[in-house]
């Protein structure tokens, strides 16, 4: 709908309250005969309207198109970042995206092992767990150094939430003691990307192409919107996880 830049400029200024076509000139978006040919065009397609003399709002049409462009580009930027890891992991790990949305990541980084530090993404998740007050996490695998941080956060801090992959609890269950918290509370899931929202702080963690987790990169964003929107996504999982011992019981139930 939108192929001219200076058709896609000139809607996203009025959105953002530029209501005159002067307004639109002093701010230099495009040649002066290129902002009244640009107004044409959107009047014509439905995307502007004259409220009143010499006024331009928006049409609900054109907020919606002006929201899909500002995602794209959203979402292109977040891509640019590391354009390597999206390219060899899987986002079809993660929910639709009226849950999460990789234009949420727009101001992420990724944090790499390397040869001389190859422990590096790992630490990194430790020191974020160790100095948290509260933190939501998802683990599609069992690590020992997160486990170990996670509750010695919890012993200085409150209450977080966990949700074990199913094969994680399978493991553990067979082990003598399952490694606890009552500060921990504790459900079950089939999932394979890991998440950990602390009180600012969004990691996310996708697996390879293959399916196999990633244990030398991770997804880090300190933006109030990308631990917003990674709440979000945590509450989705855990909405629709099993209480541990549920589970477990649902287990005794197959063998019996």
């Amino acid at each position: 709908m939108l192929r001219s830049g200076a058709r896609t400029t000139v809607l996203q200024a009025i959105v953002d309250g530029d209501e005159t076509t002067q307004a639109l000139l002093n701010r230099n978006l495009a040649s002066e005969s290129a902002v009244y040919n640009a107004l044409t065009e959107l009047e014509n397609r439905g995307l502007i309207y004259s409220p009143r003399a010499k006024r331009w709002a928006p049409t609900g049409t054109g907020s919606v198109v002006c929201d899909l462009v500002r995602e794209q580009r959203e979402t292109e930027q977040a891509l640019a970042i590391d354009a390597d890891y999206w390219q060899r992991h899987d986002t079809a790990a993660l929910p639709s995206t009226d849950v999460f949305r990789i234009a949420d990541l727009v101001d992420a980084t990724v944090v790499r092992a390397t040869d001389t530090h190859p422990s590096r993404a790992v630490r990194e998740i430790e020191r974020r767990l160790e100095t948290m007050t509260s933190a939501s996490v998802i683990a599609p695998i069992f690590n020992e150094r997160f486990s170990d941080a996670l509750l010695d956060g919890l012993d200085h801090n409150g209450k977080s939430r966990l949700i074990l992959g199913t094969n994680v609890l399978n493991s553990l269950l067979e082990e003598p003691s399952i490694p606890m918290n009552d500060e921990l509370e504790v459900r079950v899931a089939n999932v394979s990307f890991a998440l950990t929202v602390t009180d600012d702080s969004l990691l996310l963690s996708l697996p390879l192409l293959d399916g196999s987790y990633d244990a030398g990169a991770e997804l880090i964003a300190d933006s109030e919107r990308a631990h917003r929107r990674g709440t979000r996504l945590f509450e989705h999982v855990w909405n629709d996880a099993e209480p541990v011992a549920d589970y477990i019981e649902s287990l005794d139930d197959t063998v019996t």
